[in-house]
This record gives C-alpha cells, sequence and structure tokens, in this order.
C-alpha cells in the first residue's frame, strides 16, 4: 500500500511539474547562433470588395461622413467602405506572423499597453505598420507585467450642440474563437479625449487560435482586431505581406499567420543560424 502511495505521489508531483512547465511565463534570456525566420503571406486572386456600411442606420452620420483625418475618404456616397482583406503587389496586409511555444529568448520591444484610438468613426490602432490588426499580451504567458488594452476618443462635432464635446463611442472588447465570443469589456467613451483602460486578465484567451475584437457597439463598421502572444516573436506584415522576426534561437518550431477575416495558417519549421523562409498563402473565402 506504502508502495503505491509513492507511486502515485510521484506521478502527481510529475504531471504537476509537466504542467507548471508546460504553462511557465516566457523570460528573456541570451540567444546563441540565432537565424531570422522572413517570408511573405500572398493573396491568390484579385482583392475582394470592401464591406459597405449605410450611414443613415448610424448615429452622427454628417460627421462619420467627412473626409478622415489621414487624407482619405470616409465615405462612398453615403457609405462607410471597409477593407479588411488588402492586397498590394500579390501580398496580403493586416495579418501576423508568430512562433509558438518559446520559452526564452530576446527581449519584448513593444509597449505592454496595446492603444487604440477613435479617429473620424475609425478603430485604429497606433504604433504598428498595420492601423487595423495588433497584438496584445498574454497575460498568463508572456511574463509582460500589467499588459493593457486602453481606447482614446478623439472624436467631438463642434456643429451639433450634442455631440461638442465627443461622439459617444462605445469599444465592445471580445474573445473571438471561430464564430463563438465573450465579451472582454464594454465602456463608453463619450467624451473626446477620454480614454479608458482595461488590464488584460489570465483569464482572457484560454483557448488556442483566440483573438481579440474590438468594435464600437454605437457605429459596428468600427473594427479593430489584436492577437494574443505569449513571447516576441511575431510580426505584423507589411502592406506587401513581408515580414521578418529576428534573434530566433535554433530549434524546431511551428509557425501561424493570422489574419481577422481569412484566419489561422501553420507550417513546420527548423531554425538554423542564418535565414529561414516560411510562405503563407490565402484565398477569398
Amino acid at each position: 500500500m506504502r508502495s503505491l502511495t509513492r507511486i502515485l505521489s510521484a506521478t502527481f508531483i510529475l504531471g504537476f511539474v509537466s504542467i507548471t512547465s508546460a504553462s511557465a511565463d516566457y523570460v528573456t534570456a541570451p540567444v546563441a547562433g540565432g537565424g531570422t525566420l522572413s517570408g511573405k503571406i500572398s493573396f491568390k486572386g484579385a482583392q475582394p470588395a470592401p464591406e459597405q456600411f449605410d450611414f443613415s442606420k448610424f448615429p452622427q452620420s454628417k460627421f462619420c461622413s467627412q473626409v478622415d483625418s489621414d487624407g482619405k475618404a470616409g465615405s462612398g456616397e453615403g457609405h462607410r467602405l471597409r477593407q479588411d482583406v488588402k492586397v498590394k503587389d500579390g501580398g496580403l496586409g493586416d495579418a501576423v506572423v508568430y512562433i509558438v511555444n518559446i520559452e526564452q529568448g530576446k527581449a519584448f520591444s513593444a509597449d505592454a499597453e496595446t492603444k487604440i484610438v477613435a479617429d473620424n468613426c475609425r478603430f485604429l490602432i497606433e504604433g504598428g505598420p498595420s492601423k487595423s490588426v495588433g497584438v496584445v499580451f498574454n497575460a498568463k504567458k508572456s511574463g509582460v507585467k500589467d499588459p493593457k488594452v486602453s481606447v482614446t476618443n478623439k472624436d467631438a462635432d463642434p456643429s451639433d450642440p450634442k455631440t461638442i464635446e465627443g461622439i459617444l463611442h462605445n469599444p465592445h472588447g471580445y474573445d473571438m474563437q471561430g464564430k463563438m465570443s465573450t465579451t472582454l469589456f464594454n465602456k463608453p467613451v463619450p467624451k473626446k479625449g477620454q480614454t479608458i483602460s482595461e488590464k488584460v486578465l489570465k483569464t482572457w484567451f484560454k483557448k488556442d487560435e483566440a483573438f481579440m475584437k474590438v468594435e464600437c457597439d454605437q457605429h459596428n463598421y468600427m473594427n479593430v482586431w489584436a492577437l494574443p502572444v505569449s513571447n516576441p516573436y511575431y510580426a505584423i506584415v507589411k502592406e506587401d505581406g513581408t515580414y521578418s522576426i529576428d534573434q530566433v534561437p535554433p530549434g524546431k518550431y511551428e509557425v501561424k499567420s493570422f489574419h481577422p477575416k481569412l484566419g489561422f495558417q501553420t507550417a513546420q519549421i527548423e531554425v538554423k543560424a542564418g535565414a529561414t523562409t516560411a510562405n503563407f498563402e490565402y484565398a477569398a473565402k
């Protein structure tokens, strides 16, 4: 009986150690003989037509249909045209490439806060090559202290007494798993200059291939997406779909690509000192 107890105890301890190791936080450590992973995400076929939203069905249609602050048209004859699948030189933009399950290596270089702004009735991600798609740090695995998601309202309409202090936006964050969604936060930002800040919780993004969507409950054509990452070995692709990830420790890995409308793809790679390539190709669904 004592032997059985010892065996069960040893099994429990080994299982606990295994689970603890599998869920360990990422740590910064020197990288010896590291390599660079690069490639391109391609799109097969012509760029799909943009999604169209009728401004008359939403609040503040006059203000939201103005020319955007970056000089681009905010509407197309009374409609917001949102291009979620962007193709340039055969490459797919607004996507992320990331390596799975690297537990130690180079330091994170990005801010621990994912910053989103509401600007001319658009949600935009600040500080990256894409204004539509970014990353959010996984609070359970990344080892990043107090990662956050913030949304700042930059919109006000001086011509309307009701909105002179601000256009009401209601950022609604979702934990997305396929077509299933769970609310992460849902708070209004009614005044210009107001910011809401949400701490990323360890209970967020429990499942593989989960991602965050932020949508305005007042103007649901306002969307951005963010991929949760557990290590710094990721890249938000350029407009032409190209990317590069440096200082990758030598070894065999699973690398994935993510696009919020087209989903995930997976490849197996072996990184050695020097250059390694991983390409992906998507097509319209």
